[in-house]
């Protein structure tokens, strides 16, 4: 990932290509974090994530909606307290802030993964709404930490620790005692006076602030799920043992016939689903915990994806196994059936030699014989 600059704002947003679903996977049509954005200050392109920075408010609600956890502002990782942990907004003033709160840019920055992290770690959460959300000019939202808060109280629901979900309390303040919301550094003006007009036309407009984000190898590899990774570590420490409630990720089954395992390997843009080759077979081996839900897979058919699992989680699993051998003709690997000795390519090219010698040995017959 790419180090901060001694000239960069303070709150330089950061995208890992490597992680990145446009940058490595253009198939999977990603584009939570521009459609969270409120000042649409990401662009979507063919592998390409350009990113803004002269509109860019830093409210980091992309970083929240981004599946796989591309995305990271520095700004919006907050120390937390041993026992609890109080999240104000960054608007609120130092007088009117409670005692001990720690300050984010927007509450809608604060993503479920954070916020299991910090009661993993043993504190409580609650976040303050002083009621200027919906107005707010760096991009209104009614509930901004909605999805996030429910996101984590259904976790915890499952993990029978409902008393540990966060809690938001609505202490509303007037509006004139909020500190002013980040602004745009450059922002577009639709019309200009005569004098604006004369000093654009006599001044070079600044050059846009912006940066292009891309991977040196779009299509090598698995895309990196840090987000994910953290949720399920989170999980586990809130849980206290190694098997969680399977319930807390998806599920993958095998229905009907044997399913294409390396096309179904391939098609799955994260390491939760893998292609294990043994001497004498092929696993296909599925990690729930890094499953993106996104449906890829089913595309091999013989493969069906469910939202919710059952029984527990404890790690990888091997859904489906299949007995392989080597052809002794071409060496090549493949799937066979009963008393099968040679793979179907060799079988074929076999039987077509057969054919052709059995031509040529045919005895010509005369010809008005």
């Amino acid at each position: 990932m790419r180090k901060h600059d001694p000239q960069d704002l303070p709150a330089r947003l950061l995208v890992d290509a490597d992680a990145c679903l446009t940058t490595r996977r253009p198939d999977a049509s990603c584009n939570a974090c521009a459609v969270r954005c409120p000042v649409q200050a990401i662009r979507i392109d063919t592998r390409v994530v350009e990113l803004d920075y002269d509109t860019c408010t830093g409210c980091a609600r992309c970083v929240a909606a981004c599946p796989t956890g591309a995305l990271e502002l520095p700004a919006m990782r907050p120390g937390h307290g041993r026992f609890s942990t109080t999240l104000e907004c960054g608007r609120v003033t130092a007088t009117d802030r409670t005692e001990g709160a720690v300050t984010v840019p927007c509450l809608g920055g604060v993503s479920a993964v954070q916020l299991l992290e910090i009661l993993g770690a043993g504190a409580a959460i609650t976040l303050m709404d002083r009621g200027w959300c919906a107005d707010c000019a760096a991009g209104g939202c009614p509930q901004p930490w909605a999805d996030a808060v429910q996101a984590a109280s259904d976790d915890l629901a499952q993990l029978n620790r409902r008393a540990d979900r966060p809690a938001v309390i609505h202490a509303p303040l007037p509006q004139e005692r909020a500190q002013p919301a980040p602004q745009q550094r450059h922002p577009r003006k639709q019309g200009y006076s005569r004098r604006q007009l004369f000093r654009r036309l006599t001044t070079p407009p600044p050059a846009p602030d912006r940066r292009r984000v891309t991977a040196a190898q779009p299509f090598a590899g698995k895309v990196d799920v840090p987000a994910l990774q953290a949720r399920r570590d989170h999980l586990r420490a809130l849980c206290g043992a190694e098997s969680m409630p399977a319930v807390l990720f998806p599920a993958l089954e095998v229905t009907g016939d044997a399913p294409d395992l390396r096309l179904a390997a391939s098609l799955c843009p994260t390491e939760a689903l893998t292609l294990h080759k043994e001497p004498d077979s092929d696993r296909l081996v599925f990690d729930a915990a890094l499953c993106l839900a996104c449906g890829a897979c089913e595309a091999a058919d013989g493969l069906a994806l469910h939202p919710r699992g059952r029984g527990t989680y404890s790690g990888v699993a091997t859904i489906y196994s299949q007995a392989m051998a080597s052809c002794p003709h071409c060496l090549h690997r493949f799937a066979p059936r009963a008393d099968q000795r040679i793979c179907d390519g060799c079988h074929k090219d076999n039987d077509l030699a057969a054919a052709a010698l059995g031509l040529m040995q045919r005895r010509q017959v005369p010809y008005g014989a």
